[in-house]
């Protein structure tokens, strides 16, 4: 017999009582100052272990919904840069039209235009080279780029007929351009943000999965910590009690 079970054995019902009602007591007091149910393995086993698993898989979901919007950042920015080079462009068409005027443009003129044309093609071609996002190249399509915008050349506004031959290459590097932005567009809706929407889901389904496993009902345990709280006021009572009325005949039968 072990020292321990000789000490149970010499315990009366009313020191058991009173040491479960307090160990009940600590237990009470730990989970209404945590907030969880389960703080130990032996509050639940199997539910302290699911809740592990899924806490990994919310890890896991959340680690991935941060590198989506880490992507979706990149598409964006890519988006802008895209859209200021079609600015560009339209800015170029426009003024090809006014550099068509044959009839009405001096030379004076026409060299003003062809200086502008120039600057915005300089412009252009300089934001295909030199964008990036975290170090690296979007626009030039070189590896890990995400946009392939050819570089604006044999762009002339000297004279009308040059301008001619001009526009027919602005106008397809702007269908080049509307092309990449719909194709950057439509990876950046369909497949990240859906994507991240969807993992999000499930996520929160998650949480409130392992919220109903591991939170505790306060309500629940509050009454629960009362009930124990009175029981072990009774049983100090009782034996207080108890301890009275043995000095009481001891004192009885010494007199």
């Amino acid at each position: 017999m072990s020292f321990s079970t000789r000490i149970e054995q010499s315990q009366t019902p009313l020191e058991r009582s009173l040491e479960m009602s307090t160990e009940n007591l600590i237990k009470r007091l730990r989970k209404l100052s945590s907030g969880t149910k389960i703080s130990t393995a032996s509050d639940g086993p199997a539910s302290l272990v699911i809740s592990e698993k899924l806490r990994a898989q919310i890890g896991s979901l959340n680690q991935e919904i941060e590198n989506i919007t880490a992507n979706i950042d990149q598409y964006s920015y890519t988006s802008s840069l895209i859209m200021e080079e079609r600015s560009k462009l339209t800015e170029l068409r426009s003024m090809a039209i006014g550099a068509a005027n044959s009839g009405g443009n001096s030379t004076e003129t026409q060299e003003a235009y062809a200086t502008a044309a120039q600057e915005l093609v300089d412009s252009f071609n300089d934001l295909v080279r030199n964008s990036e996002y975290n170090g690296q190249r979007i626009l030039d399509g070189s590896k890990g780029s995400l946009a392939d915008i050819s570089h604006l050349d044999d762009i002339d506004f000297s004279s009308p007929e040059r301008v001619e031959t001009s526009t027919r290459v602005i106008d397809n590097a702007i269908n080049e351009v509307d092309a990449i932005q719909v194709d950057i567009g439509a990876i950046q809706k369909n497949s990240l943000e859906s994507r991240r929407a969807s993992l999000e889901v499930t996520a929160q389904n998650l949480i409130a999965s392992e919220s109903s496993i591991r939170d505790l009902d306060y309500a629940s345990e509050y009454v629960q910590y009362i009930s124990e709280m009175i029981q072990m006021k009774s049983s100090v009572a009782l034996m207080a009690h108890s301890n009275i009325n043995s000095g009481l005949v001891l004192n009885l039968l010494s007199s």
